[in-house]
């Protein structure tokens, strides 16, 4: 409850600010001496690097230069109805721009080792940053010197080895995890954070665009060429598959994809996702053949196979997931993560309008979405006034727009703790600079139809009615983080 007064108190705090006239003079950081420590935790606050000065968590600020509400801007009632009430359980990352421990600029790729370790791609600071969603520290970093372009997307494999992409010389490097007992070349002991190059993989496979990654149970390598609206499939040592025959183009020649990058496996059911991103639309392929299977998620298909009616995404489609038997997908434009069930065969080549049926009872394959709009767009790149805010500090996105409140967010992953049974589900909030994380209980929790949870607390108060031993009314115990 106080967080959601917290994000209430800051929302209105920033839509007040945003219609005023008055424009605060930037103020210049003070840098104080020392290192960020080790290891943070954080949640909604900034993180406390010594590097900069501290931040009350949730201060007033500057307006931001003539930015808009983009909340209120991208409000749809129809798409709104579906929205899943949720908080996020944990924030990553300071909120702003900067070289600290635990600073973004920006975060792109997300994904987890095998015991659960998050992984993310930092982009500007030509890093990769290790975070536990459990403790929520931050517990170290990789791949300074070795990245030469930007990189965006990070996959895992089953032994642990990362392989990170970078689409500006379409490649991709792989790290590896340090075995016990392994020591550097100065023959200092490596510890357990401590990933070691392993080389480039792809860089002369004539890729165009290389961005979204993946990797499956058998180890082998799924790259995705936005550019070239294709998916390659490579062996585990990097050797390019020959059972792999993607189904590129329809009858006409037309592509089945429109710029891509989001992909996500289903190996329990053969399917292989990918985002079309200008399509607004995911499209199936055969997860071992790559043939196209017809299928698709979020718009119903016209006479020729090709998105027809209202989408249920906004705009571009970005990052998948896949969690048990729950598809998610980060709809970018809207601050969106949508959810499909992919153990309803309704899921496939239904539109908003076929949906709206099942909304209340949320059994027609698509369960709704959770997050929001920004409130203040930090990916409005004309907007220099506020650009410039930005890298002044005068206005730290990640206070502007409370958690949960997505700026351009793009990858997507989840993990399954095999001993607490919990499902962690991060996002990369861009332009906010910072991590998302979700728990799968908090979002199943949610997702209860209302008619299923007026007959949980009627049942309830029958069993344990007032006056009898029991106290009137539901109370909430406090959430263990």
């Amino acid at each position: 409850m106080k967080f959601r007064l917290l994000v209430l108190f800051t929302v209105l705090a920033a839509l007040s600010l945003l219609f005023t006239s008055a424009h605060a003079t930037p103020q210049k950081k003070k840098k104080k001496a020392g290192n960020s420590p080790p290891a943070v935790k954080l949640e909604a606050a900034p993180a406390k690097d010594a590097n900069q000065p501290p931040q009350p968590a949730h201060q007033p600020q500057p307006a931001p230069a003539q930015a808009e509400p983009a909340a209120k801007a991208k409000e749809d009632p129809q798409r709104a109805a579906w929205r899943i009430e949720v908080e996020p359980y944990a924030v990553f990352g300071s909120g702003r721009p900067g070289k600290g421990a635990a600073d973004f600029d920006k975060p792109d790729g997300v994904a987890f080792t095998p015991n659960g370790w998050l992984l993310a791609t930092d982009a500007k600071n030509r890093r990769v940053q290790i975070w536990d969603v459990r403790t929520k520290a931050h517990l170290g970093e990789f791949g300074h010197g070795i990245f030469g372009g930007e990189i965006v997307d990070i996959a895992v494999a089953p032994d642990g080895t990362a392989l990170v992409t970078d689409q500006t010389l379409n490649l991709a490097y792989a790290f590896a995890p340090p075995k016990p007992g392994a020591v550097d070349e100065k023959g200092r002991p490596l510890g357990p954070y401590d990933y070691q190059f392993k080389g480039t993989r792809f860089g002369e496979q004539g890729f165009d665009k290389l961005g979204g990654i993946a990797i499956d149970s058998r180890g082998r390598i799924y790259a995705v060429d936005a550019h070239l609206n294709d998916v390659r499939r490579f062996n585990q040592n990097g050797s390019v598959d020959q059972n792999w025959n993607f189904e590129k183009a329809r009858s006409t020649g037309d592509t089945y994809l429109h710029g891509c990058e989001g992909i996500a496996i289903d190996e329990a059911n053969g399917n292989l996702f990918i985002a079309s991103e200008k399509d607004a639309v995911i499209q199936v392929f055969d997860w071992e053949t790559g043939k196209y299977k017809g299928k698709l998620i979020g718009a119903a298909a016209d006479a020729t196979g090709k998105p027809a009616g209202p989408s249920v995404f906004s705009g571009s489609v970005e990052g998948l997931a896949i969690a048990g038997h729950y598809l998610f997908a980060v709809d970018e434009s809207a601050g969106h993560i949508q959810v499909f069930d992919l153990g309803n065969p309704k899921v496939f080549g239904a539109d908003l309008a076929t949906f709206a049926s099942t909304r209340r009872a949320r059994n027609g394959g698509y369960k709704g979405f959770f997050g929001h709009a920004p409130i203040v767009d930090f990916e409005d790149k004309t907007n220099k006034a506020l650009q410039q805010q930005v890298k002044d500090g005068s206005v730290i996105p990640g206070q502007a727009n409370p958690p949960g409140y997505f700026c351009s967010p793009d990858s997507i992953a989840s993990y399954t703790d095999r001993e607490g049974g919990e499902t962690y589900i991060a996002i990369a909030d861009q332009c906010n600079y910072r991590l998302a994380v979700y728990r799968w209980s908090d979002i199943s929790r949610a997702m209860t139809p209302v008619a299923a949870k007026s007959s949980v607390v009627a049942k309830n108060g029958a069993e344990n009615p007032a006056g009898k031993g029991g106290k009137a009314g539901n109370k909430k115990g406090k959430k263990k983080r």
